[in-house]
Order: structure tokens, then C-alpha cells, then sequence
């Protein structure tokens, strides 16, 4: 007797999407700094947009692979995903492959959650308050910089089809 079960297609995917809109916190080299942030992520590609008062303006990152497209006024330039983040002069470097599941208060690729305190590179990350959808209060430290993100509103899906519909 046959089965009628389908075998899996490798070409059709699952990618899973999400996005949070909210406020970021930026402190660092004695100064801080709050900013509006949409990040949208689809799969391992980030689209983030930053916007903010004097000085930082419009700021759009985009992850695509191994590479980070930083777009500041229609200024656009390509870097390796090791590149330093500079905003108004000052430079730090931020882990972006991992920032992508810290922000979701998942440790990295093995979905672990985010418990407390995570430290990893000298990076602390701390979720201090979530609902349903996600973390919604996150501390990120570095000797270098400390960053807060409140989260104001989180939308999650997953697309299933082939690369030629997704």
C-alpha cells in the first residue's frame, strides 16, 4: 500500500519574520543619547532604522549575509558585519549576528532563552521586563557602551513558500 504523504521540498522555505518598534538608549564615552529604532528581520537579513535628534538624523542598517550596509542621508556604504557602529564621532563595535537574537532575549542560534543576565564577549545582556510577544526592556553593557531598548510594539509571522514567493 502506497503512502500519501509528500515528500519535504528543500526548496520551499520557512522563514520566520519579525519586528519591534521602540526607543533606544545609547550611553557611551560620557554622553547619552535616545533614538527611535524599526527593526524588521526576515530570516538572517536585518533592516534597522534609527532616527533621532541633532546629530544622528536618519540612520538605516542593513544586514544582508555577511555584510552591513549603513546608509546615513543617502550616504551609503558597505562594510564587513565586524564594522564599528559610529554615531556623532564615536565608534563601538556591535556583535550584529548575535544582536539579532539578543533582542528577541534569545542567547544565539540554539534559541536558548535569555534568563536574568546572559554574558557572552564581554557583553551583558539583561531582559528586566517581557510580555507574550518578547522581551520589552533590555540592558545591553560593554566596557565600551551601554544600551537600553523599551520595546513599544512587537509583531511576529512565519512565511512559508518557495524563494520565488517569499
Amino acid at each position: 500500500m502506497a503512502s500519501c504523504s509528500t515528500p519535504h521540498d528543500p526548496t520551499v522555505l520557512d522563514l520566520t519574520y519579525w519586528r519591534f518598534d521602540g526607543k533606544l538608549s545609547i550611553q557611551e564615552g560620557g554622553r547619552s543619547r535616545v533614538v527611535n529604532i524599526n527593526w524588521q528581520q526576515r530570516g538572517d537579513s536585518s533592516d534597522i532604522h534609527l532616527n533621532g535628534p541633532l546629530g544622528i538624523g536618519d540612520v538605516h542598517i542593513r544586514t544582508i549575509g555577511n555584510q552591513l550596509i549603513i546608509d546615513t542621508g543617502g550616504n551609503s556604504q558597505v562594510y564587513p558585519l565586524d564594522q564599528d557602529l559610529v554615531i556623532e564621532g564615536d565608534s563601538f563595535r556591535l556583535p550584529w549576528k548575535r544582536l539579532a537574537y539578543w533582542v528577541q532575549g534569545l542567547q544565539g542560534p540554539d534559541m536558548a532563552p535569555i534568563e536574568g543576565t546572559f554574558l557572552q564577549d564581554d557583553w551583558s545582556v539583561s531582559i528586566l521586563d517581557s510580555d507574550n510577544n518578547g522581551p520589552i526592556l533590555i540592558v545591553l553593557s560593554h566596557p565600551e557602551v551601554r544600551l537600553r531598548l523599551k520595546v513599544r510594539r512587537w509583531q511576529r509571522s512565519t512565511v512559508k513558500g518557495t524563494a520565488n514567493q517569499i
